[in-house]
């Protein structure tokens, strides 16, 4: 099994569709002690960096950047964050430099002039999400030309994008464990969303019991 074959059938280049890739836990924790880094394993690391070779660009949210560290990348990242709150000295701005997405308040906020000014000194391009809505979101990178997008979290993001219903591909790996530093499990308790169903289009179990799961939302 390989990471193209995890990835499946794919729209033609410029088609648009947009993909989440995740692992949890076996009871569905996003994380463990604080990061995702011990949850899958080595065939799921390739299938995040495959899912980024299909992308036009990656969807994440500054939480995730943060607390996973994420390194330089040579595609776009598109980074979802309210408070501008990233640091433009990390290693993550040494890569491409980010989309920064951000509400029309956060660009009017005086008290983040400076950290706006940081960030584009930095590189970065802070791009205009009008009321920081998901489908005001993924209509910002569609009208910069990206038009594969691939989502990596955390779990605040995906629900969000479940919810407003523009996952069109779940990416799925269960690790087949349990720990007391499980954390951050998909928090839609409160959303006004009804209920969001997915087919499932093909499964893969590795020699270590870590489970592939490749889902597509049914909208008949």
């Amino acid at each position: 099994m390989t990471p193209a074959d995890l990835i499946g059938p794919t729209l033609p280049a410029g088609a648009r569709e947009t993909r989440a890739v995740a692992a949890t836990s076996l009871f569905g924790a996003f994380s463990r002690a604080g990061t995702s880094g011990s949850l899958g394993n080595e065939l799921d690391s390739q299938l995040l960096l495959a899912l980024r070779d299909w992308s036009d660009c990656v969807l994440v949210g500054a939480g995730t950047v943060r607390a996973e560290d994420y390194v330089p990348a040579t595609l776009p990242f598109a980074v979802v964050s309210r408070s501008l709150s990233l640091d433009p000295d990390s290693r993550f701005f040494r890569g491409t430099p980010p989309l920064i997405l951000t509400p029309r308040a956060s660009l009017g906020d005086a008290s983040l002039t400076l950290t706006r000014s940081r960030l584009t000194q930095a590189g970065a391009t802070i791009v205009d999400t009008g009321g920081g809505s998901p489908a005001e979101i993924i209509a910002a990178l569609h009208a910069r030309g990206f038009s594969r997008i691939s989502c990596e979290g955390g779990p605040s993001l995906y629900a969000a994008m479940l919810a407003a219903d523009l996952i069109d591909v779940m990416h799925l790996t269960v690790d087949p464990s349990v720990s007391g530093g499980d954390a951050h499990h998909l928090p839609l308790e409160n959303s006004d969303c009804g209920t969001r169903r997915f087919t499932l289009e093909a499964t893969h179990v590795s020699p270590d019991s870590v489970l592939f799961c490749r889902y597509r939302r049914s909208r008949a």
